[in-house]
């Protein structure tokens, strides 16, 4: 049989792989595979994982977790982009800015859309807002490179480091108990129709196309 018989189809294939591996949703879907693993050397007796939370949102619909940490030590929300080149934005901005090379793309502050997560959280939980812990981490090659330093809760690293820091108990066990009752009853299925709808949710709120996770 002639190699050409052969060589059409795994050119194509492999075409369509490093498609498939440069794309926003696979991108996005590795980020949170990290940081699903890393989850997993938490102790499981102290704090407690749940990952793509999806819950009804009064002002928009629906609100979209990467991943929720529920401990006596507060409740880590914590938002996980994944973005290669240099990240300039400041806490305050209502975007930031990724540059690779001289291509530029704007992308909403995740700390203001991650204030948005805690607070439909809270409220949900009937917990008060500084209970929760925003977290913020780019988990691709990004450099954050912005004039005024940004808060300790933007990471590029250690998120497990981060998260242990906190020894102060802010919640009893059954609060711990009821937090993780309240989400597992509340939360919508993780499946892929639940994202569209989300997407569809935000689509209409904002009037912009969202870059689409894998649930």
């Amino acid at each position: 049989m002639p190699l050409s018989f052969w060589l059409w189809p795994l050119l194509i294939f492999l075409m369509a792989l490093t498609a498939m591996l440069h794309s926003g949703r696979f991108k996005g879907w590795h980020g949170e595979v990290v940081i699903r693993l890393a989850c997993k050397f938490l102790d499981p007796k102290q704090y407690h994982v749940m990952h793509n939370v999806t819950l009804p949102a009064p002002d928009s619909g629906t609100t979209q977790i990467d991943h929720v940490i529920i401990s006596r030590f507060g409740i880590f929300v914590v938002e996980t982009k994944n973005y290669g080149g240099a990240i300039f934005g400041s806490e305050h901005d209502r975007t930031w800015t990724q540059a690779i090379g001289n291509k530029k793309i704007r992308f909403s502050n995740p700390l203001r859309q991650n204030y948005g997560h805690t607070r439909t959280l809270a409220s949900l939980l009937g917990v008060p807002h500084e209970k929760m812990k925003s977290v913020v981490i780019f988990t691709g090659s990004a450099r954050l490179k912005t004039k005024n330093k940004l808060p300790e809760n933007v990471l590029t690293r250690g998120l497990l480091s981060y998260i242990k820091s906190h020894r102060e108990m802010l919640l009893s066990p059954d609060d711990v108990g009821r937090a993780m009752k309240v989400i597992a009853e509340t939360r919508l299925a993780p499946n892929f129709a639940t994202h569209r709808r989300h997407v569809r949710n935000v689509h209409a709120k904002w009037g912009v196309r969202t870059k689409q996770k894998r649930p």
